[in-house]
């Protein structure tokens, strides 16, 4: 498999070539300016060219001032190893080569990931009307990216942004922090299958969350930054899956008058990522779905011809439950090959580091010529990041204050494995996949999409069902979660499926952690492996059905391409 070089390149930094500058290294040993030591990283890529256990032989980074416990632990690299009798081996599945870290795609990016943390805390309601400057700029940026003749792995629209597949989108405040799939362009940023309770039996997942403090940002400060860069921890000596737990302090109302919420701003989409069950949206969904008197898929006999049979435990309820969480497991083998054996891309905070010493250096004077490209640091949105991280850190000194750093939702930063593919991504470009293939979007044969509000809900199960209400998020004044009503005859129960997977994929970006190339890519990768565990269904089951959907990318004429799986066999636009 292929990847974008990165991990093998000598840059040239100054008069000194330096390893790994764009790629994983997090928890390993550093040198004062979060470089990786190269001997370490050697033993680090090697261990993915070897065998699982190499990975115990790669060096730990310090421990942290704040904490006995050692540097935190590479997340499973060994899943990247393991085969699944299921499906086809992991190998099978590939990914297009990341952007290179040099590249303007990834400038590009960073622009967005940079705006993203200035407007965390913007409620959903508002964000369109405080997001102009943002859309103008990432759309300049994006475009600069699409356009770059000599990257071969540059940002493509219709997959990676907003637009056809020959052309990109205009970024709208509409549309921007948006992935553009399908139907995702209509309504709320939010999915509608995220912000409304799930019947689970006889009980009911309340969709609220505890949602973080607002204007909360971590690892602005350089020395925290090296130091998560070194251990993998946080000022509070947490790693990943423990951040912001250590205090009360990090939530809504403390302990005093703790608060609940739908998801309502970028940082409670962020939470919700960080704490998932990773198959839990689609769980919701299906709930949703079913409650919600969702047909099944015209190509299976239990929704026409069949009248005297029900489907059950095959291509029935139990089995769609069960398969959109059983299909988590296979994607995350798929796409942990993809993270430790192939790419091995850095995560952005690592980048915001070599932003933050090509041009301020470590508390203002030792800088590092890393040949980021020129038009980055034209960027507006710099300077607005600048003055947040000022804010952050008005208790340091005053020479530690400025930094170009990448503001984190969450205390220990990323997760201690690499970004691209994306877990979150790839597992939700999978189980939306097979509820798009099991669930009838379209109206009656055609391949119109059905509107939202064709769903039912209801308060007692013996009420009479009503149609869909939609909602936004934002404006709640009491932090309780208060949702408002929201009329867009456009809102599909397709474009709110791919909003569902595209807030999940997203989500994690706006916390700080992935590239929205990590998303997008991924996002396709899970479709793919979808697509063969369903045409395998076509022929386990002895009813033979056939499955449709429509995939997340877009042709040149700005129409996705329709899928159909029956017969064990795959047709993409009828080839």
């Amino acid at each position: 498999m292929k990847n974008n070089g990165d991990t093998e390149k000598e840059f040239q930094v100054g008069k000194e070539k330096v390893r790994g500058l764009g790629s994983f290294h997090k928890s390993l040993p550093h040198n004062e300016y979060g470089e990786v030591v190269p001997e370490d990283f050697d033993k680090l890529v090697n261990a993915g060219k070897s065998h699982g256990e190499a990975y115990e032989g790669v060096p730990l980074g310090t421990q942290t001032s704040a904490s006995n416990e050692p540097a935190a632990r590479l997340t499973n690299p060994q899943a990247g190893f393991a085969a699944d009798r299921l499906t086809p081996h992991p190998t099978a599945f590939t990914q297009p080569p990341a952007p290179h870290v040099l590249s303007v795609t990834t400038a590009a990016e960073m622009v967005e990931l940079y705006w993203m943390a200035c407007l965390r805390d913007v409620p959903f309601t508002d964000l369109e009307g405080k997001a102009k400057e943002a859309a103008a700029e990432i759309g300049k940026y994006f475009g600069m990216a699409v356009n770059d003749p000599g990257d071969e792995w540059r940002l493509r629209p219709g997959v990676d942004v907003p637009g056809t597949a020959s052309a990109l989108a205009e970024i709208t405040p509409k549309n921007v922090f948006r992935v553009g799939l399908p139907g995702e362009e209509f309504g709320p940023i939010i999915s509608q299958f995220f912000i409304r309770n799930a019947g689970f039996g006889t009980q009911l997942i309340d969709q609220m969350q505890r949602p973080y403090a607002s204007g909360a940002n971590y690892l602005t400060k350089y020395s925290d930054w090296w130091n998560a860069q070194e251990s993998g921890r946080g000022h509070d000596g947490n790693d990943y899956p423990k951040a912001n737990e250590a205090s009360a302090s990090y939530y809504v109302g403390g302990d005093s008058d703790p608060k609940r919420r739908y998801i309502s701003t970028m940082r409670d989409l962020a939470r919700f990522v960080n704490k998932d069950a990773l198959h839990q949206a689609y769980f919701n969904a299906t709930l949703l779905l079913l409650s919600g008197g969702a047909r099944w898929t015209t190509g299976n006999p239990y929704d026409a011809p069949y009248k005297r049979q029900a489907g059950f435990g095959t291509l029935g309820g139990p089995h769609i439950l069960a398969l959109v969480s059983e299909v988590a497991t296979r994607a995350l083998k798929v796409v942990w090959n993809q993270k430790w054996r192939v790419h091995l891309r850095l995560r952005p905070e690592a980048y915001g580091g070599l932003v933050h010493l090509q041009h301020i250096g470590i508390n203002g004077e030792k800088k590092r010529p890393y040949e980021l490209p020129d038009t980055l640091f034209d960027a507006a949105v710099l300077e607005k990041v600048r003055e947040l991280n000022k804010k952050s850190n008005e208790k340091c000194p005053e020479k530690e204050r400025d930094t170009l750093l990448l503001p984190m939702a969450f205390t220990s930063g990323s997760p201690i494995h690499p970004a691209y593919g994306a877990g979150h991504a790839t597992v939700a470009g999978a189980c939306v996949t097979i509820l798009k293939g099991f669930f009838n979007l379209f109206d009656g044969d055609s391949w119109n999409p059905l509107s939202i509000t064709a769903l039912k809900e209801k308060e007692q199960p013996y009420s009479d069902p009503q149609n869909f209400s939609t909602y936004i998020t934002g404006k709640t004044k009491d932090e309780d979660g208060v949702r408002e009503h929201y009329s867009d005859d456009g809102m599909t129960i397709e474009g709110e499926l791919n909003k569902l997977a595209a807030n999940v994929a997203m989500g994690r970006s706006m916390g700080g952690v992935h590239w929205r190339s990590d998303n997008t890519r991924s996002l396709i990768l899970g479709e793919m492996i979808a697509a063969k565990i369903l045409a395998e269904i076509t022929t386990d089951v002895s009813e033979r059905p056939t499955f449709r959907f429509r995939s997340f990318a877009r042709k040149a004429d700005g129409q996705p391409k329709r899928v159909v799986i029956t017969e064990g066999r795959v047709t993409v636009d009828g080839k």
